[in-house]
């Protein structure tokens, strides 16, 4: 393991209306308690929120932390995963969050994957006017995208359509209760997002992740905290842009993932991000936008990291009309984001004649090999 990363970081990551205190170290589990009193000025009730399944021993550490802080500690328990997704399991958290009595002056400590810890933010935002959040984050996914992006919650089978005021104060990484496992989904789809962040950020972000990637591929969890940390900053720095272009590079990828999810349920969610990138990167170059060589930085980029082609038997026709589909469920628009240049994500309207050229292009290259 590399010696490079220091045994505590901190850093404040912008978020829209404030930052995010971001700290990663080993055995940071401990010394929450310290944090947390700092939150309120008088510490009455903190809930700690638990997704279903969670490691009992870490839940009654976390507990032990928060009542030496001097907080009641409520246990509030939520969904796990995909379930928690859903705007049902929002109104049921804040219901647990009535019955503990949290108001706007107490605290809630959450822990939970992305899906998990974006329930929790959301709920956060609206209690009371607004609730301190402080996280712990159980997998590298949680700690790239809930600070700066927290994923939406669905609402009566429509993905991701409800967003909420951005507002985590603490987010606490620590790597001894992580699953950092390169063969976990969560990982994996931690990697193209690294990649799909990198290339919105700038060109120095994506060189650092392709000189940074034999270390993590190697196993090297200093480096790829390391990454994780930069290129969370660099999100939090594009969701705080007062342009809203460079705020919707966010959405690099998302929604050719959205559109397919049902149309390749075989396909993880790191292997359709990285689907996504390619096919918005030749979309460009086929515009005269992204120059070819960068698509190419892109491709190895992605192999390297692990992020595979999938394969599926797919119409080209079905794969427009998906694309259409979800843009339009969302905006009276078609433009899909794509890569103008390496740091520059714009949505952009594509001609029809080149989207479907390309969709068989894609359905062609990705069929099964017999």
């Amino acid at each position: 393991m590399s010696e490079g990363l220091p045994e505590l970081v901190r850093q404040w990551v912008s978020v829209p209306g404030g930052s995010c205190d971001v700290r990663v170290g080993r055995d940071l589990v401990e010394g929450l308690g310290s944090v947390l009193k700092t939150v309120s000025g008088k510490p009455e009730v903190c809930a700690v929120v638990v997704p279903e399944g969670s490691d009992e021993t870490l839940v009654e550490r976390l507990r032990r932390q928060v009542t030496d802080a001097g907080f009641r500690a409520a246990r509030v328990d939520v969904p796990a995963g995909a379930g928690a997704r859903d705007v049902s399991a929002l109104c049921a958290l804040m219901a647990g969050l009535g019955e503990a009595g949290v108001t706007s002056d107490d605290l809630v400590l959450a822990l939970g994957d992305a899906d998990e810890l974006s329930l929790a933010q959301a709920a956060c935002s609206v209690w009371c006017g607004g609730v301190p959040l402080a996280a712990v984050a159980l997998d590298l996914a949680g700690m790239l995208l809930v600070p700066a992006s927290p994923r939406a919650l669905d609402v009566d089978g429509r993905e991701e359509v409800a967003s909420f005021r951005l507002g985590i104060r603490y987010l606490f990484c620590d790597p001894l209760v992580m699953d950092l496992s390169l063969d976990s989904e969560a990982t994996r789809l931690s990697l193209a997002l690294m990649v799909a962040t990198a290339v919105a950020d700038s060109r120095p972000a994506l060189e650092h992740l392709w000189d940074a990637t034999p270390q993590i591929m190697e196993g090297d969890e200093d480096v790829l905290l390391d990454q994780a940390m930069a290129l969370l900053k660099a999100r939090g720095k594009l969701a705080s842009s007062t342009a809203v272009a460079v705020r919707q590079s966010l959405f690099y990828g998302q929604d050719f993932v959205r559109a397919l999810r049902p149309l390749v349920p075989a396909a993880s969610e790191a292997e359709l991000l990285g689907e996504a990138l390619r096919f918005s990167a030749r979309i460009s170059a086929g515009e005269g936008k992204l120059d070819v060589d960068d698509v190419l930085v892109q491709d190895e980029l992605l192999e390297r990291l692990g992020v595979e082609p999938i394969e599926c038997e797919l119409e080209p026709g079905a794969m427009v009309e998906a694309l259409r589909r979800e843009r339009f469920a969302r905006s009276n628009r078609f433009l899909l984001a794509l890569p103008q240049a390496v740091g520059r994500v714009r949505l952009s309207s594509v001609d029809e004649g080149l989207l479907a050229e390309h969709a068989a292009a894609w359905c062609d290259a990705h069929l099964p090999e017999e």
